[in-house]
């Protein structure tokens, strides 16, 4: 039996369906084995699957690719956790007030009570997560109640909320697959507790994930979560954007890529390969998307009723679309507030790592828990008959009776009123015969 356990951590995207394998030691050590990803196209929507059919085929590959690397073999997949993130993905804010009993103090059964109250009047298939914001205990903000003792506690708790298909079509994929899931994982509170420091927690931080079709944004202060919303835009509403100057989506990407640039109003692109568009109209039309992207997210914080002053750790962008070349200049220029890439600790920037942050920051979660499930288990190898020992017969050797001395058929009815017939003719012609 393995001294290590084995997670295996997927995340369906919009653009790609990514998996890491990991081995832990011990909560909170683990060490990548493998990465894989699968491109998908247009069966997954703002991060909720469309299409059940293509996205199980696609799961499938990607599977069959990790169960076949090398530095897997010959394990195979027996469950996986999912990171967990998609356009409905929202908080929100309840309060909860409790008169105490002094002589008793706060325990953490109290606290569960109070989650529970929290979520009881909202739909329960809706729930993904309930997660403290800030206790206050007899008008002093305190970071932890349990333990203490006091009056009268104030209770605001954050309650994470999704439309109940996003996990249901989920369910549907790993079921046809025979693939159990051990949990979802919120993907923006397991990144941003990786890549923010526990300084920004503190201070006050917007961690922003800006993918294909949606973009996350999650406010933090005071070491906790205060708002979570996820926008229905992300950079491939550009690459959409370019397609309108008859390209077809594969150019259009590509002339995003090498190209684009947040901050080109009304700039030409000299001697660029764009499939004969316009250079004027392609600056023009990635540089206002981007914005309105920018100026989205910007917006959030009147939502989480914020300020750019409460806030004085800025902004820690992650997510392919922050590619795109001057897109944190951009929201720099329009926020006036600081904006720093966001990277998993320990992977340098430009290596094949770096574009997953989030589901590294999944993975190392899911390793912190003393009761994490292992994914992974080596198939029993089949039982071959020892050459030495003599070989058993296959077949079992049919069983010998004495045989019985067979009893004499008993005649039919029948047989025996034709008999009886026959028997009366007879006796009437000898009858005739003897009057003769």
């Amino acid at each position: 039996m393995e001294d290590k356990k084995y997670i295996v951590a997927l995340e369906i995207g919009s653009s790609h369906i990514a998996g890491v394998v990991a081995s832990v030691t011990a909560p909170g050590n683990a060490t990548i084995v493998c990465y894989h990803e699968v491109p998908i196209l247009d069966c997954v929507r703002y991060g909720s699957i469309v299409n059940v059919d293509e996205v199980c085929s696609k799961t499938n590959d990607l599977l069959y690719r990790i169960k076949n690397d090398s530095r897997v073999a010959p394990r195979q997949i027996d469950s996986v956790y999912l990171a967990f993130g998609g356009r409905s993905l929202h908080t929100e804010k309840i309060e909860i007030d409790r008169d105490l009993n002094e002589d008793v103090p706060i325990s953490r059964e109290f606290i569960d009570l109070l989650k529970k109250e929290a979520s009881a009047g909202l739909d329960s298939k809706n729930i993904v997560a309930v997660l403290p914001r800030e206790y206050e205990l007899d008008g002093s903000t305190v970071a932890n109640p349990i333990g203490s003792i006091g009056q009268h506690l104030h209770a605001v708790m954050n309650v994470v909320l999704c439309r109940p298909q996003m996990r249901r079509n989920l369910q549907m994929v790993f079921d046809r697959m025979k693939i159990r899931i051990n949990d979802f994982i919120i993907t923006p509170i397991a990144a941003a507790q990786s890549m923010l420091t526990s300084e920004e927690r503190r201070l006050g931080s917007v961690y922003v994930d800006h993918g294909a079709e949606t973009t996350t944004v999650a406010v933090y202060k005071n070491n906790s979560l205060l708002y979570l919303n996820v926008l229905p835009m992300g950079s491939r509403n550009i690459t959409r954007d370019l397609c309108s100057l008859n390209l077809l989506e594969e150019q259009a990407d590509k002339i995003k890529r090498s190209y684009g640039d947040a901050m080109s109003v009304g700039v030409d692109l000299p001697n660029a390969d764009i499939s004969g568009a316009s250079a004027l109209d392609v600056s023009n039309y990635v540089s206002a998307r981007a914005g309105e992207i920018m100026e989205n997210v910007f917006n959030q914080l009147q939502f989480a009723q914020m300020t750019p002053g409460d806030l004085a750790a800025g902004f820690v962008t992650t997510g392919r679309g922050m590619h795109l070349k001057r897109m944190a200049d951009l929201l720099n220029n329009i926020s006036d507030m600081k904006v720093r890439t966001g990277l998993y600790p320990g992977v340098d920037e430009g290596k094949e790592l770096s574009k997953i942050p989030q589901l590294l920051s999944v993975v190392e979660w899911i390793s912190n828990q003393p009761q994490a499930a292992n994914c992974m288990s080596i198939p029993a190898m089949p039982k071959y008959p020892d050459a030495n020992e003599p070989a058993q017969p296959t077949h079992k050797p049919q069983e010998t009776h004495d045989e019985q001395p067979k009893k004499p058929k008993k005649p039919s009815f029948i047989s025996r009123f034709i008999k009886q017939m026959s028997d009366g003719v007879e006796k009437t012609f000898e009858d005739a015969e003897d009057e003769q």
